[in-house]
């Protein structure tokens, strides 16, 4: 730990030394970067406030039921004391109905979710303090409650969340007891704030072993409460020509093989085809129809708009120009209208074609791409914005009202199928012509 740290935990009373706790703990044993520590220890909210201003260091107190202290130095970290939480029996409503502050550090190891998780390290003296057998268990790749896996998951329905978000961080397994209690708990889901199931659904999908993770959650049966939608594509079967695997697998795979920032999109990019094949015996409009259900499940998972526009855009559009031959002039128009989008896009459609199994034609997947950059390089304008004349040139040649947006539309329709440089002289000369050839 830094010595920042080991000044701060110099103040701690000697019987009651102050420790890293949990992730960062586990971290720091995996090898892997370290971004942010929480501190624990036996002091009370009051305590710790004043070791922390005889340290030197900024402090401000949080939740006054939690005991939480945020403490801001070169770094800021958060602090709570050791205490035992108290929920409603079977409720999984994340928040403890009652919270009781304690000296001993392992009744505030058994309040946590699993083992690799409730580490402590003393920050003076460099000791891990492993109660419950964590140190084992990362060694063993496991992830296992730290107690009764039905009290563990059964109190809190986000832990099962949490658990397959650290399958997809670490890569671990699911301890067998833990496994058969997230099955039975996963119903408890539906208590938990849909913003909080958000939060956790994008950490799992930043994961390296994201496909796993997305296993375990169907298998939980927690992909039922989260996204009930995809379940109408478990086990549906594809046309073998085209695809290897059924659409939940395909599906899966996509996201593995598509960069983070893709993966949301990934995950619904196939939403529909379940759906669409129950309804019209094909899966034809699954690109159209799953955009439409993107769009419902964002809004009722509490991503912001602007997201909810991109992954609905992404979703619906990922199907485009698919056997590569879509006529040019008609794909410069698609271009026009999703430059913004056109590199994430371009992600979904190499990680969708990566997914089927077969062999992927990698020129056919980048020729949007490449039209796009060609555009690019040749000045082709993207919008009637980037055309080399506005409404006030057009406007200069006779043109009223709703007449000078459809000449504008004109003009610019001229220069984005490459017909006309988007050259104002130019572009002010077919109005001069026009208006020669009118009069």
């Amino acid at each position: 730990m830094n010595e920042e740290l080991k000044v701060l935990a110099s103040h701690f009373p000697a019987d009651k030394p102050l420790y890293a706790v949990g992730g960062c703990v586990r971290d720091e044993i995996l090898g892997r970067q370290v971004y942010d520590i929480d501190l624990t220890s036996a002091c009370t909210q009051q305590e710790a406030e004043e070791c922390v201003k005889a340290s030197g260091m900024r402090v401000s107190l949080g939740s006054k039921r939690l005991g939480t202290v945020i403490i801001k130095g070169v770094n800021s970290y958060e602090y709570t004391p050791f205490r035992v939480d108290s929920y409603p029996a079977g409720s999984g409503a994340h928040t403890p109905r009652e919270v009781r502050f304690t000296r001993d550090i392992k009744e505030d190891a058994k309040r946590r979710d699993f083992t690799v998780n409730a580490l402590y390290r003393n920050i003076l003296t460099g000791e891990t303090v492993d109660l419950l057998g964590g140190v084992a268990d990362i060694k063993a790749g496991l992830l296992r409650a730290v107690d009764d896996p039905m009290r563990v998951l059964g109190e809190d329905g986000l832990r099962i969340m949490r658990l397959y978000r650290f399958v997809s961080v670490l890569g671990f397994d699911v301890e067998e007891g833990t496994a058969a209690a997230a099955k039975r708990c996963s119903p408890l889901l539906k208590d938990i704030a849909q913003e909080r199931i958000r939060t956790e659904l994008d950490k799992l999908l930043a994961g390296d072993h994201v496909y796993k993770a997305l296993c375990g959650l169907t298998g939980s049966g927690a992909m039922e409460v989260v996204l009930p939608e995809f379940c109408e594509n478990i086990g549906v079967k594809q046309n073998p020509q085209y695809h290897r695997y059924t659409v939940d697998e395909h599906i899966f795979k996509t996201v593995e093989y598509a960069p983070i920032n893709v993966r949301l999109a990934a995950l619904l990019h196939d939403i529909a085809k379940g759906r669409c094949l129950k309804e019209d015996g094909n899966m034809y409009r699954h690109a159209q129809e799953g955009a439409l259900m993107a769009e419902e499940i964002l809004t009722r998972l509490r991503y912001p708009k602007a997201e909810i526009r991109r992954i609905k855009r992404l979703v619906g559009a990922h199907m485009t120009d698919m056997r590569g031959d879509m006529r040019e002039s008609k794909l410069r128009r698609f271009v026009a209208e999703n430059a913004d989008i056109i590199d994430d896009l371009t992600q979904l459609i190499i990680a969708d074609a990566k997914a089927t199994g077969n062999y992927i034609d990698l020129d056919k997947c980048l020729r949007i791409k490449r039209l796009y950059d060609k555009m690019k390089r040749e000045g082709i304008p993207l919008s009637l914005g980037e055309l080399a004349i506005d409404g006030r040139d057009v406007m200069e040649y006779g043109y009223r009202g709703e007449q000078v947006g459809k000449v504008l539309e004109e003009l610019f329709s001229l220069v984005l199928r490459g017909e006309k440089p988007n050259n104002r002289e130019i572009l002010c000369d077919i109005l001069k012509k026009r208006k020669e050839n009118a009069d």
